[in-house]
């Protein structure tokens, strides 16, 4: 039966996916369309999608940033709707494959868009003795102040549906209480790979105050920050979630082949599963080749070549969505998930 409850989560699903596309596109304001001022923006549309690539804002990549037409791929002005006076904007694509050899001739990590967890939001917010948790059909600023957020750093965020199951499971004072068993409970009908846990509220002097708990990859990092300005501290928040994010799955090419390792893949059942894992892990940016040694019912073998180590190849698998550890738990052995 497709009943309401399910309706929105597809619609919260979809609506807060991040596109490969998106990864490696910004827009920037500009005052015109001179030659000059659009090399500008170019630099600062570029600088933008480095931060997301690489997953690290403290960068040294200015010779990628000296000549960021070479990994442009289309670019268009355009004003934006309503605005006045009207707002003139720069939307620029960059080059994904590009920028990934880029960055790897440089030996800098490269974060993918097949390396990027969903991450499931819990937010509770209490502002003027008014309690409330973050929900997927919210439109409050704070709602649209982290999907801004995690857009800027390419992180998928979802949000939970707050149905009666949710509410079954949670309450606020679970997530103010750190009681976080309760929510990561609750938290496995989404089948996020990460959940960040957050409360917000204002102190006494009207600073805004956050505390966040990060579970993802097998590890949990929990941190508090504070600011004047709501925008700036749920902005600060991903930021250190997508940091972290990326210290434990961005690869870095050191420009020699890596090992050569052995996986098996289970439950292969059909051609569209087969294509489904191949497309997988030529998406990984962990392995720099791979093959298949050998096919024996629904099990394949596969010889992978990394750019990386396997345990990073490890915690890139943990969080995607097309491959499990095998319930023998045989080390390197894999089922697809249905």
């Amino acid at each position: 039966m497709f009943t309401l409850s399910r309706l929105l989560f597809l619609l919260a699903v979809l609506t807060t996916t991040v596109s490969a596309t998106e990864l490696y596109e910004a827009e920037v304001q500009v005052s015109s369309q001179q030659p000059a001022e659009r090399t500008t923006a170019m630099k600062a549309a570029l600088s933008e999608v480095l931060v997301r690539v690489t997953g690290h804002r403290e960068q040294t990549l200015q010779a990628m940033l000296n000549d960021p037409a070479r990994f442009v791929q289309q670019y268009r002005y355009f004003t934006v709707p309503g605005s006045q006076p009207p707002e003139l904007r720069l939307r620029v694509r960059f080059d994904g494959a590009a920028l990934e050899q880029a960055l790897h001739q440089q030996g800098v990590a490269y974060w993918g868009d097949s390396e990027r967890p969903d991450t499931l939001v819990w937010l509770a917010v209490e502002e003027r003795g008014v309690r409330s948790i973050v929900a997927a059909d919210d439109d409050s600023v704070a709602r649209r102040q982290l999907q801004l957020a995690g857009k800027q750093r390419g992180i998928p965020l979802l949000f939970p549906l707050l149905d009666l199951e949710d509410q079954t499971q949670v309450r606020f004072g679970d997530i103010w209480g750190g009681f976080y068993d309760r929510v990561l409970t609750a938290s496995e009908r989404y089948r996020p790979q990460a959940v960040l846990i957050g409360r917000l509220s204002r102190d006494p002097y009207g600073d805004w105050v956050a505390r966040w708990s990060l579970q993802a990859a097998g590890s949990t990092k929990s941190w508090s920050d504070s600011d004047t300005r709501l925008g700036n501290l749920l902005q600060a928040g991903i930021d250190n979630m997508a940091d972290t994010l990326a210290t434990r799955l961005a690869v870095t090419d050191t420009g020699a082949a890596g090992g050569t390792v052995d996986i098996r893949v289970e439950d292969i059942n059909t051609l569209a599963a087969y294509a489904r894992v191949n497309d997988y892990l030529a998406s990984l940016s962990a392995i720099r080749k791979f093959q298949v040694e050998q096919v024996s019912d629904s099990t394949v073998r596969y010889a992978l070549q990394l750019n990386g180590s396997l345990q990073g190849l490890t915690r890139t698998v943990s969080i995607g969505t097309v491959l499990e550890p095998s319930p023998a738990g045989t080390s390197g052995s894999y089922r697809l998930r249905q």
